[in-house]
């Protein structure tokens, strides 16, 4: 994994409450990334994130880009982190192949989960590959997988849905949104 994605993520470490397990990070020379402050195309996952969590304070996109960094700070003030079931890029690859990566990753993220999903942290997957291979395995080996199904990732038209399930899978778990 890129030591720059690495070093941005530790950035914003909280005391976790939520902890999202996404797919992977992308392409390094994309220059996007959830924690990357500066993006300026792209990002959905943490557009749409940030949609959830904060409504009130989502005006615009563009406003949103550029006090991102505020919304990382609050982001993990909240006990939000977010991880990558991958460490290594994955994209253009079929849904196929996306599940064998995250198959052959399950011993890493098992490692990571068990670092950071400490005391009662509640673990949500997000894509339908990440909740395929995952879901069944992880809740059997005692992890606190909270999704009650799949949570569509935010991109190529499931941003509405993405924000329904995310949403209500939060509350039910007590998160509140704040005015």
């Amino acid at each position: 994994m890129s030591t720059d994605f690495e070093s941005a993520r530790r950035k914003y470490k909280p005391g976790i409450k939520f902890l999202l397990v996404a797919e992977a990070p992308p392409r390094e020379d994309s220059g996007r990334f959830f924690y990357f402050e500066n993006v300026s195309t792209g990002d959905s996952l943490f557009l749409e994130t940030m949609k959830v969590l904060y409504p009130k304070d989502y005006t615009k996109t563009k406003i949103v880009r550029q006090r991102k960094q505020e919304f990382l700070e609050r982001f993990k003030g909240d006990g939000f982190y977010l991880i990558d079931s991958c460490d290594s890029p994955m994209e253009d690859s079929s849904p196929t192949k996306k599940r064998k990566q995250i198959q052959k990753a399950l011993p890493s993220l098992r490692s990571k989960l068990r670092e950071l999903a400490t005391d009662g942290v509640k673990i949500v997957l997000i894509s339908a590959t990440v909740y395929e291979v995952c879901n069944d395995i992880l809740k059997s080996e005692g992890f606190n997988i909270i999704n009650e199904e799949l949570i569509d990732f935010p991109g190529s038209g499931g941003q509405k849905k993405f924000r329904e399930k995310f949403g209500n899978l939060l509350k039910k778990n007590g998160w509140v949104i704040r005015a």
